[in-house]
């Protein structure tokens, strides 16, 4: 368990940058955080009146729960999983899973977290991934090797 950060970056079907968010959360186990992070997108799309998203997540524990939304969770996260579930029901919703190198602006909305005290949106992409945001809207690949 560690003090961690979620991200995420909301597009519109052409790729266009709709909204970024960056959101500190308190220790917590990596799954945790990764199904916070999907809980905490869906609930900014809900404020924002979208209503037809589609969610990417590198974790196939994440899009496995979203899809069959079992009621048992980690109990520390069972409240924002239950408005979550109440959210998904109520929108036209899709999940699937990318890999890892395909969700590096969330990565670094993640890592930028981890510095805040409070949430974060921004309207734009912010500045310290624009480069990544440009890089996807281009098709750069950008896998990571060892």
């Amino acid at each position: 368990m560690h003090a961690g950060g979620c991200g995420g970056i909301f597009r519109n079907c052409r790729a266009f940058v709709k909204g970024c968010f960056a959101v500190p959360l308190d220790h917590v186990f990596a799954f945790e955080a990764k199904l916070l992070a999907a809980s905490i997108a869906i609930n900014f799309a809900w404020q924002n009146g979208w209503h037809r998203i589609w969610l990417e997540s590198d974790s196939s524990y994440v899009v496995q729960l979203l899809s069959s939304r079992p009621e048992q969770v980690p109990w520390r996260i069972r409240q924002a999983w239950q408005c979550c579930i109440y959210q998904i029901s109520k929108m036209e919703f899709q999940v699937s899973h990318i890999f890892r190198e395909g969700d590096q602006v969330a990565d670094a909305l993640s890592k930028h977290a981890l510095g805040l005290e409070v949430d974060s949106w921004w309207a734009n992409s912010p500045s310290f991934c624009s480069l990544l945001v440009g890089n996807d809207c281009m098709g750069r690949e950008s896998f990571r090797f060892s």
